[in-house]
């Protein structure tokens, strides 16, 4: 029988609108003071970072992920932006989209463009408007790898911190056992073993939605009473 998976939220001063409220009971269980509740795994995530992964239902996004996991792999212009990528091998096309959705989707915050604190525009809004956030980007290198042959279970929209860009939502592919981020600066797509200073936080999938933490030991009540009667005993000191 495997051990509970007890995962603290680290959710510090995470400005993704919502998260907090989003997460709930495991929010507040695994952030707050005292002993956090555990988590029982009942399905496999994706292993970012080195860290655990728990399949939550995050209801507050569900629309925002229906926007995103709409298909928009026949759109003119996302088929205009992939044809020079068409006869490159799967991680060439990783490195091409990349570098190719900024240049085309141009920066600009939801508050702009959509009057709102943050909305996560499908696709095909934003390869209409020309302009996107960070998710709405990773939102069209999702879309375009979808296009390319990708297989929808290998991609993954990722919430995390990074302490170099802040809070940012990244696409990650999964490809021959490894997992690639690429993130909002259009540098080079870079390995999740490559980058510890980045924190996932909470994943959108095909294949579910996860939160991301680190295992915490679990003390039964009796080996804890052992501890504090040791530490209590004369001459422990």
């Amino acid at each position: 029988m495997r051990h509970p998976l007890i995962v603290r939220a680290m959710l510090g001063g995470l400005g993704l609108a919502g998260c907090i409220a989003l997460l709930s009971g495991v929010a507040r269980a695994a952030d707050g003071a005292g002993t956090p509740s555990p988590i029982i795994v009942t399905a496999p995530g994706p292993q970012l970072f080195g860290m655990d992964s728990v399949p939550i239902r995050p209801a507050q996004y569900f629309d925002d992920w229906e926007r995103a996991r709409r298909d928009a792999t026949k759109n003119p212009i996302l088929r205009q932006l992939i044809a020079p990528a068409r006869e490159l091998l799967p991680d060439q096309q990783i490195y091409y989209i990349q570098a190719a959705v900024p240049r085309l989707i141009r920066w600009r915050s939801d508050a702009t463009e959509w009057g709102a604190h943050d909305y996560w525009a499908s696709a095909d809004e934003t390869l209409q408007h020309g302009y996107g956030d960070d998710e709405d980007r990773a939102i069209v290198k999702m879309q375009a790898l979808l296009a390319l042959g990708f297989s929808a279970r290998n991609l993954y929209l990722t919430m995390g911190h990074d302490k170099v860009g802040g809070n940012v939502v990244v696409l990650i592919v999964r490809h021959k056992s490894r997992y690639y981020v690429l993130d909002d600066t259009g540098g080079a797509p870079f390995t999740t073993d490559r980058r510890p200073e980045f924190r996932p936080i909470l994943t959108f999938g095909y294949g579910g939605f996860w939160i991301h933490g680190r295992r915490v030991p679990t003390v039964t009540p009796r080996v804890a009473a052992s501890a504090s009667a040791a530490r209590t005993a004369p001459g422990s000191q």
